[in-house]
């Protein structure tokens, strides 16, 4: 994919004003993406500008306003040829903290929307990280997976999450979050089929998408157990340090208890992705040795991703991973992990 620049980067390299190039954004002058409040533009399309001409070209492509807009209407998406047309759902969970989810979700995401796949991110975490890391204000949003659930909650009709789905470009779209989503502990115990609340609510839209990656909360809550209810499988982000193979055990324990009681009974453990690896200090790789052998031949390991200032940079930025540095080795990691996963898809 063409590297993707800021507003100061395009105005460096075309020699006006920053100001100038939001402005030519603005007015759809300018071929850029919109991720929240910010404008990133292709490299590409800056080398084929004539910046004297730009003034003059009011055609010169779609306004990129269209680019907030619903990201889809429920059966109007045409899916990959190729794949079933249905999509997939991947739940990125670990109860633990700063292992990586929101990374892996928002990396992963767009290296397949990057082959051509229509995904869907949801932000399931209260914390809203995923929301923050694509660039925008979670506390601004009017609508949010937490509005979701409650027309669901209060309705005895289908609901159409559509409306809270935010378009980051052609293939990538989000399903937002903000810190409201906490209430949800609160009310969806009392009820009836608690656990499905999030299958029932992304059902219109699953034929919409290719995949579906779910940013679960760190902690084994009913908001995870909904995640687990309704995916075709689960992706467990795991950093390599000590005492790691208790905190995977738990989870693993809440994936056979979901399996068990029949809440999901066909739901796969993907496999396991290291993050945030420093392979320096011999203990880190005497873990990853203690993981590997733990986890046999049950579940695989996926890829290691190596510990970068990239991913802070890229949250920074509001951008994608693999969209802020498309050449880092993390970025090259989450790639090969997405064409593992394509395959796997491909041949079930």
């Amino acid at each position: 994919m063409e590297n993707v620049v800021t507003v100061d980067e395009a105005a460096h390299y075309l020699k006006v004003h920053p100001k100038t190039i939001q402005r030519w954004c603005r007015e759809g002058r300018l071929p850029s993406l919109r991720i929240g409040n910010r404008y990133r533009l292709r490299l590409g399309d800056l080398e084929r500008i004539n910046p004297s001409q730009l003034d003059h070209r009011a055609d010169a492509v779609a306004p990129v306003a269209e680019s907030m807009k619903p990201a889809v209407t429920p059966g109007s998406v045409g899916l990959r040829a190729g794949l079933p047309g249905r999509a997939r759902i991947l739940a990125v969970a670990n109860q633990k903290g700063g292992v990586g989810k929101t990374t892996t979700a928002q990396a992963l995401g767009a290296a397949l929307a990057d082959r051509g796949d229509r995904v869907l991110l949801v932000d399931l975490d209260p914390q809203a990280s995923l929301t923050a890391s694509l660039g925008f204000q979670p506390a601004e949003l009017p609508e949010t997976i937490y509005s979701v659930m409650g027309a669901y909650l209060n309705s005895d009709e289908s609901v159409d999450p559509s409306r809270a789905i935010i378009a980051i470009d052609q293939y990538l779209a989000l399903l937002p979050s903000n810190i409201n989503l906490s209430a949800a502990e609160v009310t969806l115990p009392n009820q009836v089929r608690r656990e499905y609340v999030l299958s029932e609510i992304l059902a219109p839209i699953r034929g919409s998408f290719n995949w579906i990656l779910i940013d679960c909360p760190p902690s084994l809550s009913l908001l995870t157990i909904n995640a687990l209810t309704c995916a075709d499988a689960c992706l467990i982000p795991v950093t390599p340090e000590p005492l790691v193979t208790v905190g995977v055990g738990l989870l693993f324990q809440t994936i056979a208890r979901v399996r068990k009681t029949k809440l999901n009974p066909d739901l796969e453990v993907a496999g396991v992705i290291l993050t945030k690896v420093d392979a320096r200090p011999s203990l880190t790789r005497g873990i990853i040795d203690d993981l590997r052998v733990t986890l046999g031949e049950r579940v695989p390991i996926l890829g290691e991703v190596r510990a970068s200032i990239r991913v802070q940079e890229a949250s920074a930025t509001g951008m994608p991973l693999t969209r802020y540095r498309a050449a880092a080795d993390s970025v090259a990691v989450y790639r090969q992990i997405a064409e593992v996963l394509y395959a796997a898809r491909r041949a079930s």
